[in-house]
């Protein structure tokens, strides 16, 4: 049964720019439908000049907001309130209206940790091959090293990966963090993931590491997931790795903004439908 919105209905919305490939507005709107709740959710492409005056116009209509990119980091000054992880990843993709005042959230990281979760995979204090150093690097590898993990950060540009290196092992207190490059990736790992756009439309028949590497990793976990199977998983899968794409990341962090606007735990069996129902329409 569809939504009718009406002056009631409570509206959602993430922002981003380009914006027209997110597949949030199908999940969040399937959980609203689910749950029986008079709420919307729409994507609405903002250019990073028109933030700063855009979120007035949000706080009038919207009791929450998501955030991808470019805009996750830019939007933080204009924010009233962060919760820790969310300072923490210098980064916000969850935002909450609250007595007209807008606090941000980051749920990237238990979207990634909830998603390992959910396929029985246990990581804690293996060896992490993570490729890239941005934004999504940051969060995971800060993840990982809050359990435990020895963590390879390999990236094109050595300055970067080292960048990070310094960043982490002060925010986490860590030592046991490497970079590396590219190209002179060595060693077994228990799980190499892939967070660089490498993979994606543009770059169908690309990935960023040689096919010899996946020789001594266990699972192949790719951030992207349209394509729902990259070269990169592909090339893993071929080689005997266990493969995992990145809906399901997007998904379990999807969820956990829902609880932070609701306020509530949204239960695992609703969640389960759902992430099923989408993916066995959209994917397969």
């Amino acid at each position: 049964m569809e939504t009718v919105v009406s002056s009631k209905t409570k509206l959602y919305a993430v922002i981003g720019d380009p914006i027209s490939h997110s597949l949030s507005p199908d999940i969040h709107n399937r959980v609203f439908r689910e749950m029986k709740l008079n709420r919307n959710y729409i994507s609405l492409k903002i250019q990073p000049s028109y933030l700063k005056e855009s979120l007035s116009i949000m706080k009038d209509n919207f009791d929450g907001f998501n955030v991808t990119q470019p805009h996750k980091e830019k939007i933080i000054p204009f924010l009233e309130e962060l919760d820790e992880r969310a300072k923490t990843y210098g980064a916000v993709n969850t935002v909450k209206l609250e007595n007209n005042m807008y606090k941000g959230y980051n749920t990237d990281g238990y979207g990634f940790m909830r998603s390992l979760e959910a396929e029985r995979i246990n990581i804690a204090g293996e060896k992490v091959l993570i490729l890239g150093a941005g934004g999504a690097a940051r969060v995971i590898a800060y993840e990982m090293l809050l359990i435990g993990c020895k963590v390879t950060i390999a990236n094109r540009t050595i300055e970067k990966a080292q960048e990070l290196k310094k960043d982490l092992m002060i925010t986490t207190g860590a030592t046991n963090i490497d970079v590396a490059t590219l190209n002179n990736i060595e060693g077994s790992y228990k799980i190499v993931i892939n967070t660089t756009p490498i993979g994606m439309k543009a770059t169908l028949d690309s990935m960023v590491i040689e096919e010899r590497l996946f020789k001594n990793v266990e699972t192949a976990y790719d951030l992207i997931y349209n394509p729902y199977k990259t070269k990169f998983l592909e090339t893993a899968e071929r080689n005997g790795c266990r493969i995992l794409n990145g809906f399901s990341m997007l998904f379990y962090q999807a969820i956990k903004s829902q609880e932070i606007w609701m306020n509530t735990t949204i239960c695992s069996s609703i969640a389960t439908s759902i992430f099923k129902e989408i993916e066995e329409s959209i994917f397969k």
